[in-house]
C-alpha cells in the first residue's frame, strides 16, 4: 500500500477540526486489544470492531457531546453506521481517531488513521480442496448458535484475524453477498445465491476455468477454481494473492443525523459507497478523510455521495480524496427534490478525485455546492454550471501565464528595438 503513504501523512497531520465545545462520554474501538464484550469507555476497555458503533448509535445510546475514537494502525474489514444519534448546535457527537497510548488525534498523531477497507486476502493456511480443481477457503465468518463469533471456541474454523491471542473471524458479522474476488491483479468471473457478479457461474458445479469463484452465504465459504493448483501449490500460491471484496453496501453511513463531525479515517476496496450522507442530515463536518476504491462494479463505488432527504444546508467536506472509484463525489436533490424546492448548501474545500472512472463530481444539486482548492479531474455538472467549479488555483494559474507571456513579449520587443537602434 504504498501509493497511500503520501495521503496517510496527510491524513495524520491534518488540522484538527474538533471545537471547544463540551464533551459527554467516549468511547473507544481497538482491532488488538479490544473486546466486543467490553463497555467500550476506556482505552484499556475498548470494542473490537466498529459493528459496536453501528448497534450503540441505533439504540440512541450516544448523546450530545460524545466522542468515538478508532484505534491508529488498526485496520477492520467492514465499516458503520450512525442513525438514531445526533449532536446539537453547541454539543456535537464526534467519531476521530486516537493514538497507541491512548491520547486522541492532535498535532502529534502516531501511526496511520483507522483503515476500513473491503479487501481480505485469504493466506494459504485457509485453502482445501473441495473436489477435483475446485478449493474451498475456511469460513469468512464462524457463527455460534446466538450469531457470535464462534472462531476460538471452534478450533480456529474461520479465516481469522488474531486479536491479542484470541482467534476471531476476521469479519464481525455473516456476510451476505460478495461483489467481486481478486487473483493477483485480475478480477474473477463469480456469483452468489440470488446474483452474479462479473458474468460469473451459478453454482460450485458452474466453476469450471480459473478464477472462477463461487459464494455460498449458507456457510460463508468461498470456492475457487485452479487448474494448476495441487498439494503444494495452493491458489494463492498460484494467483498471486485470493482476495474477496468483503465490503457491504457502505463503508460509513450517516442516516438522519445531526450536529456530527467525523474525520481521519481511511476507506478502500468498497463496492458500494465509502461515504454516504442519506435521510434527514444536516450539519455534518467531514474532514481528512480518503475513500479510494479500484473496485470495477457498474455504477459504484461513489467515494462520497451526499443525497439528503431534506434540504440541508449546513454540510461540509474538508480535506477529502475520492479517488479509482466509479465517481468521487455524487451530490443529489433529495427524494422529492428538496434542492429545488429549497436553498440547499453544502461546501467542499480541498478535495482531490483523480482516476475515476467517469466523474471526478457530479453535482446535481443545482449549484448548492461551494468548491474551494478542488481538484476533481472530469467533472459533469447539473445545467454545465462550469462557473460553480471556479478554483482559486486554476484562477492563479491562468493570472501567471498572462503574466508569463507579458514578460516574454515586453522582453522579446526590447530586444527588437534595441536591435534597432544600434548603429549600422
Amino acid at each position: 500500500m504504498n501509493k497511500y503513504w503520501a495521503l496517510l501523512l496527510l491524513l495524520g497531520a491534518s488540522v484538527t477540526c474538533v471545537s471547544s465545545s463540551a464533551y459527554g462520554a467516549s468511547y473507544y474501538v481497538d482491532c488488538n486489544y479490544g473486546s466486543n464484550g467490553n463497555a467500550g469507555t476506556s482505552p484499556q476497555a475498548a470494542w473490537r470492531t466498529p459493528l459496536e458503533i453501528t448497534l450503540h448509535s441505533a439504540n440512541g445510546v450516544f448523546q450530545p457531546g460524545d466522542a468515538i475514537y478508532l484505534k491508529r494502525d488498526c485496520t477492520w474489514y467492514e465499516g458503520f453506521s450512525l442513525s438514531s444519534s445526533s449532536g446539537t448546535s453547541g454539543s456535537k457527537i464526534y467519531v476521530d481517531s486516537f493514538n497507541r497510548d491512548g491520547s486522541a488525534s492532535g498535532p502529534t498523531n502516531e501511526g496511520r488513521p483507522p483503515h476500513l477497507t473491503g479487501y481480505l486476502p485469504i493466506g494459504d493456511a485457509y485453502w482445501s480442496v473441495s473436489s477435483g480443481n475446485v478449493w474451498v477457503s475456511k469460513p469468512l465468518f464462524d457463527s455460534a448458535a446466538d450469531g457470535s463469533d464462534n472462531c476460538a471456541n471452534d478450533g480456529g474454523n474461520c479465516v481469522a484475524c488474531p486479536t491479542a491471542g484470541i482467534l476471531y473471524s476476521c469479519l464481525s458479522q455473516p456476510l451476505t453477498t460478495m461483489t467481486a474476488v481478486r487473483f493477483g491483479t485480475v478480477w474473477g468471473n463469480g456469483s452468489f445465491p440470488g446474483g452474479t457478479a462479473m458474468g460469473g457461474a451459478a453454482s460450485i458445479s458452474g466453476l469450471a476455468q480459473d478464477r472462477d469463484w463461487f459464494f455460498d452465504p449458507s456457510t460463508q465459504l468461498l470456492y475457487v477454481y485452479c487448474g494448476e493448483c495441487s498439494g503444494t501449490v495452493r491458489p494463492p500460491d498460484f494467483y498471486g494473492r485470493v482476495v474477496p471484496i468483503v465490503s457491504q453496501e457502505t463503508v460509513l453511513n450517516l442516516k438522519g443525523v445531526q450536529y456530527v463531525e467525523v474525520q481521519h479515517l481511511l476507506m478502500d476496496w468498497f463496492a458500494g459507497y465509502g461515504v454516504q450522507v442519506q435521510g434527514a442530515s444536516d450539519h455534518l463536518w467531514l474532514a481528512n478523510m480518503a475513500a479510494n476504491s479500484d473496485v470495477e462494479n457498474g455504477t459504484t463505488p461513489v467515494g462520497f455521495y451526499v443525497q439528503p432527504s431534506t434540504a440541508a444546508t449546513d454540510i461540509h467536506l474538508f480535506n477529502t480524496d475520492a479517488n479509482m472509484n466509479y465517481l468521487g463525489y455524487r451530490f443529489d436533490q433529495g427524494t422529492a427534490g428538496e434542492c429545488l424546492a429549497q436553498a440547499c448548501a453544502f461546501e467542499v474545500k480541498n478535495c482531490r478525485a483523480y482516476a475515476n472512472r467517469a466523474y471526478g463530481i457530479v453535482d446535481n444539486v443545482n449549484g448548492a455546492v461551494s468548491y474551494d482548492y478542488c481538484q476533481p479531474g472530469r467533472m459533469r455538472l447539473a445545467e454545465d454550471r462550469i462557473w460553480a467549479l471556479e478554483r482559486n488555483d486554476i484562477k492563479r494559474n491562468v493570472y501567471d501565464r498572462i503574466v508569463t507571456a507579458a514578460i516574454a513579449f515586453t522582453v522579446s520587443a526590447l530586444i527588437t528595438l534595441h536591435d534597432r537602434l544600434l548603429p549600422r
